[in-house]
């Protein structure tokens, strides 16, 4: 656990030029927009209703940041600090924290249904960091009104597989319990948040998880890359867009074998010969062209391979299925269900009978498996 006794230290020791740079910006910005730093702040705490709408419009953000703000909160319990995600507008969707400094975040409305942007609060993490698309600390004086120069705050945006801002993750905090490695945490969690949404989008279809190191694929320094059944690159992650060096418009423009010079049906011989096993490959373009990367494909194959239709039975080599688990009957009409049972046919063939190594191929429990094939 991250310790977060009162620091002796303030953040104006740890700032960095561009810190300061950024701060003056948005102090700059906030004067334009004719804010006064002496002024109250409003509540402006939006209704019920609304405050609903906007969780049930960010739903899937919500669900896939909560466990992870409850672990970040874990790291930070003894700071007196609190957790809050915001919308992309900056409107706090959920928040929790230590019950003594959230009677004092009431006071200026840190708190769910009110927005933290830069034009409604002023300079602030949460606002300043949907401006900048960084993590971005703000802390004690470094606040654009004086009723929020009490406060820390260390933010960081999350982003969608299209590079786009969904939220900003948040901890805030009284100034005196200020850390230095409180921004990095928020910005590692954000990270964590990001993947998960990713692969929650992109559970059914092909996605790639690679690395230069090995150890790091199943980590969050993870890129994470989404392939449609044709080799188009859907979206991918932060960690994705730094290793190859390319924007997510370069990397639609090229595709998977503009990319890496294999198609789908490659990592499909792949997956059927290896298994899940990573291959190494080499960038064709961009700055990461011949570096080598280790690229583990994960298919979600029911729904994949009845959309792709690449997986025939002619380029699968015929191998008996466990006892018990070859289909009886004769072939079902091809509904989807019916398509979905064949390709968990096919794949578990693939496998050389290996129900388990099928079933982590698909991305399914073992139980599935069995049910579809005994079906």
């Amino acid at each position: 656990m991250l310790s977060q006794s009162p620091a002796t230290r303030t953040a104006a020791d740890v700032a960095s030029p561009q810190h300061l740079q950024a701060i003056a910006q948005s102090h700059a910005r906030c004067a334009a927009l004719g804010l006064d730093e002496s002024a109250v702040p409003e509540l402006n705490r939006a209704s019920a209703a609304r405050l609903q709408e906007s969780r049930e419009r960010h739903r899937r953000l919500h669900e896939q940041a909560t466990p992870v703000m409850e672990l970040l909160f874990e790291q930070i319990a003894s700071s007196h600090s609190m957790v809050a995600l915001t919308d992309p507008n900056g409107g706090i969707l959920h928040s929790f924290g230590d019950d003594s400094f959230l009677e004092r975040a009431q006071q200026v409305a840190l708190s769910p249904g009110v927005n933290w942007s830069e034009p409604n609060k002023g300079t602030n993490a949460v606002g300043t960091a949907l401006f900048t698309e960084a993590p971005t600390l703000v802390h004690g004086d470094e606040h654009f009104l004086r009723a929020h120069r009490f406060l820390t705050c260390s933010a960081a945006p999350i982003f969608d597989h299209a590079g786009r801002v969904m939220g900003v993750l948040d901890v805030s905090g009284d100034q005196r319990s200020y850390h230095p490695h409180t921004l990095a945490l928020v910005d590692l969690s954000a990270r964590m948040i990001e993947n998960q949404c990713f692969a929650d989008r992109f559970r059914n279809g092909l996605r790639l998880h690679f690395h230069a190191e090995p150890a790091c694929i199943g980590t969050v320094r993870e890129g994470l890359l989404a392939v449609d059944p044709d080799g188009a690159i859907l979206g991918a992650n932060r960690s994705a867009l730094a290793q190859l060096g390319l924007s997510i418009g370069a990397l639609r423009m090229l595709g998977l074998e503009g990319l890496l010079g294999l198609g789908v049906g490659a990592f499909a011989d792949h997956g059927r010969r290896h298994g899940d096993a990573p291959l190494t490959l080499r960038p064709v373009l961009g700055p990461a062209a011949g570096a080598p990367l280790h690229v583990r494909a994960v298919f979600q194959w029911p729904v994949f391979w009845s959309a792709a239709s690449l997986v025939s039975q002619a380029t699968l080599s015929p191998v008996a299925l466990p006892a018990g688990l070859a289909p009886t009957a004769a072939e079902a009409p091809p509904t989807l269900e019916a398509l979905e049972t064949d390709a968990i046919r096919r794949a578990v063939a693939a496998a050389g009978g290996n129900v388990s190594l099928a079933a982590r191929q698909l991305g399914v429990a073992r139980n599935t498996v069995y049910r579809r094939l005994k079906g």
